[in-house]
């Protein structure tokens, strides 16, 4: 770990271990491959909370600087944001090149700009799709320093969610396009009221030090004035991503000259705003191979040691990318009745 985290998490041991509960901390680092079992339990044995937390951050500050990002990251998906705060200024600067680790093969810079966006992290069973990660990259190039619309379309349980936040775990894209970073907005279906609550969301997160204004905007109009004002002045160059939009309507709250992906099962609900637009379409399902490769990781089991009964559970099940715990199941029950 180089100096500056180390004097950051020195300076604010203290706080840190007067607050946190390691419980869910912990599973965060371990999921990023940054604290092993033996390491938690060895936690998990102090005989006080205060303890514990003293415990877990002796431990980082033996480790190396990926290890203080993914620290970082668990803070701020865990609730503790003025935690986090604090240890904001001593977050390592990784280059392009450097700091990729074996799990997820991203930087310490992407993997902050995307916790700190709301990116949802990759699921447990993971299969890319590298040629509709590449298209949807390249739209998202267009758009660099420049307001436009990318839109990923496609049937529901397509993975179109799953794209979008594998398509901007991209170092060189986030720091070229959108130095900005990137914000992750789950729409839905809404009404007037709903849409005034996401907007108001939006703002708030925008706005944290309230340098623009002390009081929620009281309706759409207002919030879309906010919104365009707060993405101009405060986040210039960064992404917005609208996940499963269902009206045209609801674009046009968010229509203020900003760079944005959206996913929606209807194309057509860009018709309406304006600037440039560029669509990727996305299949309904999988070929054999990647139907394959999900059955695989869900039953931990080599594509090349599945028996026979294995195809056909996958041209009946009609996989699809997304891998939703739903199809897995019945993909786990069939296997069981074969």
């Amino acid at each position: 770990m180089d100096a500056k985290a180390r004097n950051c998490l020195l300076q604010h041991r203290e706080a840190l271990e007067k607050d946190i509960k390691t419980s869910y901390i912990m599973d965060h680092m371990i999921s990023d491959g940054f604290l092993t079992i033996s390491e938690e339990e060895k936690v998990r044995n102090e005989p006080t909370q205060q303890q514990r937390a003293a415990m877990l951050i002796k431990m980082i500050l033996k480790k190396d600087n990926d290890s203080y990002v993914s620290f970082y990251n668990a803070l701020l998906h865990e609730g503790y944001k003025d935690l986090a705060a604090l240890l904001h200024d001593g977050i390592p600067v990784v280059s392009s090149s450097s700091g990729k680790d074996s799990v997820s093969g991203i930087t310490s810079y992407v993997r902050t700009v995307l916790c700190e966006g709301g990116v949802p992290q990759r699921p447990v069973v993971f299969v890319t799709r590298k040629k509709l990660v590449n298209a949807i990259q390249q739209k998202l190039s267009k758009l660099k320093g420049e307001p436009g619309w990318v839109t990923i379309h496609g049937m529901a349980g397509c993975g179109k969610s799953v794209l979008a936040a594998e398509a901007v775990r991209d170092h060189s894209l986030l720091e070229g396009c959108f130095p900005g970073g990137v914000h992750w907005v789950s729409v839905g279906k809404q009404d007037k009221s709903g849409l005034l609550m996401k907007l108001q969301n939006l703002c708030t997160r925008l706005d944290q030090d309230e340098s623009f204004s002390q009081r929620l905007p009281l309706n759409i109009e207002e919030a879309k004035d906010r919104l365009r004002i707060l993405m101009l002045r405060k986040h210039p160059r960064s992404l917005l991503i609208l996940d499963d939009v269902w009206d045209s309507w609801v674009l046009k709250a968010f229509d203020n000259q900003c760079q944005i992906l959206l996913t929606t099962r209807d194309k057509s609900v860009t018709d309406s705003v304006m600037g440039p637009k560029y669509v990727v379409p996305v299949e309904s399902s999988l070929g054999k191979e990647k139907g394959l490769e999900i059955l695989s990781l869900f039953v931990n089991m080599k594509k090349a040691d599945l028996p026979e009964q294995a195809h056909s559970i996958i041209k009946e099940c009609k996989v699809v990318e997304r891998c939703h715990w739903g199809i897995l199941t019945d993909l786990l029950h069939k296997w069981n009745q074969s």
